[in-house]
């Protein structure tokens, strides 16, 4: 940008990188809005600030998720027309068969939405435990679907499986250890009834990425090769070899480089054609998860993003798949995918507004008024310098105040500056820091320590939301989620900020954020105005974060909102699921209304009786406090 030159919505569109991370689905519209459009470029958009405001008019307060049921069609179809134009690419005779992995996201609108988007696609499930399972089996049954069987399984687990495959489910049980096959022969023996199976393949090779220690050889789950060999045995010596209808790797969750899932596809290819030939009733090939979601939008294999495209993915597995099968002489499978995160990641988005803020890094200072206040040397001297800075001496100046400030970090603490002279310089110090940075903008090269002050002097904007509850892998895993203001991108955006949440944990903050060539330390944001609400929006957070948030401080689960485009193509909420209030969230604890009631009666009883309160003001105090059971747990 040159300097002097106007500010610009399609300014603030680049700062933000919606064309890098929003794969069409987000951008800013002409009012500096931030907008969604559900079913890609093209479609129908929504303003995101009209969409909290009409929330707002229906009484669902803020916090609040939204989550877009056009764009899980959308996702959906992506993923299916990649593999269906590869396979027509390379004449592959087999067909795509997506699955649904529901540890990724099990709330049941967002499961049964796509269940409805997949009925032409045969989309399926894949559980990986018994309460999974038991979801899973009421739900609406697509013709042609699967139901994968993961996970470490019991007797219990097994039984479900084989009850689903009696009333018609087309079920297959992943075998993840060598026991299971024993288990199945004895459950088929009692039940007389022959299961369809799957083996999972402990992969040699590893991924790439935060999860590239999923696969490999010291991986959780899965059988190694002599493990499948011996499994085969054991069927065919039972003459029952025919049971084997897949083959199954997983080679980590969000794998970043390309070249890793190519490996790991050649190396599972060749264990399928390889079974193929004692097991004649194979017909799947499983390629798992693993399709990555670009978070920062910078298409590279650092762990947040990814050097791929969707269609390069789906060519690459179709392309290695049909190699070994023609080879070998082998019939093309069905080729199954489970890449959950990358259907329902961009499905959801958090909304949230800015309560306060904390601005002690941005002050400033009159250095002509410091001399009347103090007459501290480092004080004064501090004073000095920010009066004599130019962008000739800022790497100069910057040191000296480092050191000055320690001298004077030092004299408080033995006792020989004031508390009111430590403050004052306390100030002069940020003022000056903050001088020196706009005296780097005149710098042709700026040094390093140089540039690493615009992360330091930053604002705190306090956001009603936890990070534990609603963006969990934030602070478990240093994830980075694109996080934009939601309204006011018509405007330059002049100040640097972190966000904290409103947990009494100092690990609620978020301080890492998406930026092409490299991590972000610091968000732009705008000055905050009095009495106007300021809102920022957390995008990609539809997968694994809402299953695997938790209670910290007691604060639960966030409102939900389910948007969907109706025929004449408005905005229409088609569910709303209130967030926890206070008295559901005691109870997840073992807090029960009626006892806390009682207690805090007592106590209000003593208090009358040592005449602390009055008998109405008893009253009072047990219906306010009564009325919280039912509040939301977040801030109004």
């Amino acid at each position: 940008m040159l300097p002097g030159s106007p500010w610009t919505i399609a300014k603030s569109e680049h700062l933000y990188g919606f064309e890098y991370w929003g794969a069409g689905y987000f951008g800013v519209n002409g009012q500096g809005n931030a907008c969604i459009r559900p079913e890609g470029p093209g479609g129908p958009e929504f303003d995101l600030n009209e969409l909290v405001e009409a929330a707002r008019q229906r009484d669902i307060r803020l916090p609040i998720l939204f989550r877009f049921s056009g764009i899980l069609r959308h996702r959906l179809r992506t993923l299916h027309n990649a593999f269906t134009a590869a396979m027509a690419e390379y004449d592959f005779k087999g067909a795509y068969r997506p699955v649904y992995p529901i540890k990724v996201n099990q709330q049941r609108h967002v499961v049964t939405e796509l269940i409805r988007a997949g009925r032409d696609l045969s989309l399926g499930l894949e559980v990986g435990s018994k309460p999974e399972l038991v979801a899973a089996l009421a739900l609406p049954d697509n013709q042609n679907a699967l139901l994968i069987c993961n996970g470490y399984k019991d007797r219990q687990y097994l039984e479900l499986a084989m009850m689903a495959q009696r009333v018609g489910r087309e079920v297959i049980v992943v075998i993840e250890k060598p026991s299971e096959v024993d288990l199945l022969l004895d459950i088929s023996r009692e039940q007389k009834l022959e299961p369809n199976i799957g083996f999972r393949l402990r992969l040699a090779g590893r991924g790439a990425g935060r999860w590239e220690r999923s696969g490999g050889e010291r991986a959780k789950f899965g059988l190694n090769v002599a493990e499948i060999v011996a499994a085969i045995k054991l069927l065919t010596k039972h003459g029952k070899q025919d049971w084997v209808r897949l083959v199954h790797f997983h080679n980590g969750s969000q794998l970043t480089n390309i070249s890793s899932l190519k490996q790991a596809v050649r190396e599972a290819a060749q264990v399928y054609v390889q079974v193929a030939r004692f097991c004649p009733k194979i017909r799947y090939f499983d390629a798992g998860g693993g399709l990555a979601v670009d978070y920062d939008g910078s298409k590279t294999a650092f762990e947040s993003s990814m050097n791929y495209t969707v269609e390069e993915y789906a060519r690459d597995v179709v392309w290695i798949l049909k190699d070994a099968c023609d080879n070998a002489g082998v019939e093309h499978p069905l080729v199954v995918t489970e890449c959950g995160r990358a259907m329902v990641a961009y499905a959801s988005v958090l909304v949230t507004e800015v309560l306060s803020l904390a601005n002690t890094f941005t002050t400033t200072v009159d250095v002509t008024e410091v001399p009347k206040q103090t007459e501290e040397d480092t004080v004064l001297n501090m004073a000095l310098m920010l009066q004599s800075l130019t962008s000739k001496n800022c790497q100069e100046t910057l040191h000296d105040a480092v050191e000055l400030r320690q001298t004077m970090l030092q004299q408080f603490s033995l006792g020989q500056m004031s508390i009111e002279d430590r403050a004052l310089g306390d100030q002069c110090y940020w003022a000056l820091l903050n001088a020196i940075n706009a005296a780097t903008q005149e710098l042709h090269y700026v040094p390093e320590d140089l540039r690493r002050l615009p992360a330091l002097l930053t604002d705190t904007y306090f956001c009603n939301l936890s990070i534990f509850q609603s963006m969990p892998d934030s602070w478990a895993i240093d994830q980075i989620f694109p996080i934009t203001p939601i309204s006011r991108m018509a405007e330059e955006p002049r100040r640097r900020v972190v966000l904290a949440d409103i947990t009494c944990d100092s690990d609620g903050k978020v301080e890492r954020f998406a930026d092409l060539r490299d991590i972000k330390h610091y968000l732009p944001a705008h000055e905050l105005k009095q009495g106007e609400r300021y809102c920022f929006a957390v995008f990609l957070v539809g997968a694994y974060q809402e299953i695997l948030g938790d209670l910290h401080n007691l604060f639960g689960d966030t409102n939900a909102v389910h948007v969907d485009v109706s025929p004449d193509g408005r905005m229409v909420f088609a569910n709303v699921l209130r967030g926890d209030t206070v008295g559901q969230v005691l109870r997840y604890v073992a807090y029960e209304k009626a006892d806390l009631m009682e207690r805090w009666r007592h106590a209000l009883e003593a208090a009358v009786h040592a005449g602390r309160i009055t008998a109405p003001e008893s009253a009072v105090l047990q219906r306010q406090y009564d009325e919280v059971f039912g509040d939301y747990t977040y801030l109004q």
